[in-house]
């Protein structure tokens, strides 16, 4: 109940603004309950996005291929399917983030790991409008979840996510890019 009274009052105003009085008001438990279980707020927002970093992590960990422009869908699909399993986590950490990655470094790293590597796959095809991994991880991670709210409820969304995103990371559109020798299908 703290999880999900938190999670709903740290998405409508943010952690900073949200206190630990209006956690246990909108959970129902008591003070006592509260600090049995929480140090601070700050652990209970790193107890809702720990397991969404993990399982996050997870996703991209699995994208195997080496293909550039699979992994691109890849990545994609991943952020399609948090964004459809998680959407106020996925918003909680990106906006949160700054403010408290020290407390959540541990499980951020591994994301940023796995997206050095897929995207370093991609690099030396010359395909990424960045030109260099490191830029395009940084695309990615800053823009992804904006462009998901933009789109968010539009019922074609996850289309208009994906094209999108290859538009900012990809040089040509993969679906329009002219049959070569070196093309995929």
């Amino acid at each position: 109940a703290i999880l999900d009274a938190a999670t709903e009052r740290f998405a409508e105003k943010s952690v900073a603004n949200v206190s630990v009085e209006e956690i246990i008001e909108a959970a129902d438990v008591s003070r006592g309950t509260f600090y049995k279980l929480f140090r601070h707020k700050e652990d209970v927002l790193t107890e809702i996005l720990r397991p969404f970093m993990q399982g996050y992590s997870a996703k991209l960990a699995a994208i195997e291929t080496t293909d550039p422009l699979q992994i691109i869908d890849e990545i994609i699909a991943v952020y399609v399917q948090i964004w459809r399993d998680a959407p106020t986590a996925f918003s909680l950490m990106q906006r949160e983030a700054a403010e408290f990655y020290h407390l959540l470094k541990d499980a951020h790293q591994p994301i940023v790991t796995h997206m050095r590597r897929l995207f370093q796959i991609i690099e030396p095809h010359g395909i990424l409008r960045a030109d260099r991994a490191e830029d395009a991880v940084t695309l990615m991670a800053r823009s992804a979840v904006v462009v998901l709210r933009v789109f968010d409820g539009r019922p074609d969304w996850e289309r208009l996510f994906g094209d999108s995103m290859r538009g900012l990371l990809l040089k040509t559109n993969p679906a329009t890019r002219p049959a070569t020798e070196d093309s995929h299908p």
